[in-house]
């Protein structure tokens, strides 16, 4: 994976929207430059796990006073702001549509807010986690707290919470990665990357986002579904005009209400937010014109 490209106008008459190895980074310049060059031709955006693997191979948290304390390898954050810096470069040569994934660090942010105001076409997501948790909150091997990109410092975190602020991020994206109980209670380095959070992200959003940052609500909607629509050019996706999917969440956003992992939609359990006090509470959730989900409570 990521050493040779796939037919991309057969993808796109198949219909995608977008292409990507998803976690698996394409770490040559040259491909990654095919890449962004083919996918300009069929319109269509390249998303890119930023990690250069050669750099963070073996590595499993953030580098910091928590990796030494558990002594763990740790993750810079030159594995993820070295290829996004690359990637921009060479969008800069082929123009086109660059999507940076769950981006976690303060320096691959600021390299996208630049590029912003160079004009280039370069859109990216945020997760939950990433705006919310510390590389700390670890605490003693918690591998629910266990994830790639990892959770980082206080610098990197609040660096994610300015980029919504100030719209330089476009999308909160959950990452959403189920495990089964015990794939995660495992000893931490054998333990997989990732966690669930369809369930809680419009809650922590709501919660973080709108009640103690103040962002409107407007814009909340925008990040977790108008602007996902746009980037991925999904015409009749993200609104609420006349004709378009009817995927519809109906929520109340100062509700208070409480999550446990016990209560979980979900198979899987791995969440760092078990008993996390939320705000935003989701009454009913519409797919295609059918109801998929209505609280009783």
């Amino acid at each position: 994976m990521g050493v040779k490209l796939t037919n991309y106008a057969a993808l796109k008459e198949a219909g995608a929207v977008a292409v990507s190895d998803d976690g698996s980074p394409i770490l040559h310049d040259d491909v990654m430059r095919a890449a962004l060059k083919e996918a300009r031709k069929h319109g269509l955006p390249v998303i890119q796990h930023s990690e250069d693997t050669k750099i963070s191979s073996g590595c499993t948290v953030n580098l910091g006073p928590t990796s030494f304390r558990l002594g763990l390898r740790g993750m810079n954050d030159e594995a993820e702001s070295s290829m996004v810096e690359r990637d921009i470069k060479l969008l800069r040569e082929t123009g086109g549509h660059l999507h940076v994934a769950h981006v976690s660090a303060k320096r691959s942010l600021d390299a996208i807010r630049n590029a912003k105001k160079d004009g280039l076409h370069v859109t990216c997501e945020v997760t939950p986690h990433h705006f919310t948790l510390l590389d700390e909150h670890i605490g003693d091997y918690n591998t629910n707290y266990k994830m790639c990109p990892p959770l980082r410092s206080a610098a990197d975190r609040d660096s994610m919470l300015e980029g919504l602020l100030d719209g330089t991020i476009d999308c909160i994206a959950t990452d959403h990665a189920p495990h089964a109980l015990h794939e995660k209670r495992q000893e931490f380095e054998r333990a997989p990357n990732g966690i669930i959070g369809l369930e809680t992200a419009l809650g922590i959003a709501s919660q973080v986002l709108h009640h103690h940052k103040k962002l409107p609500l407007k814009r909340i909607v925008e990040l977790l579904s108008t602007n996902p629509a746009q980037v991925l050019n999904l015409k009749d996706r993200g609104s609420l005009h006349k004709g378009a999917h009817a995927d519809i969440t109906i929520f109340d956003p100062n509700r208070k209400w409480q999550f446990f992992a016990v209560d979980s939609k979900s198979k899987s359990r791995n969440t760092p937010f078990d008993g996390w006090e939320l705000r935003g509470k989701v009454a009913s959730t519409m797919a295609g014109c059918s109801i998929a989900y209505h609280s009783k409570k």
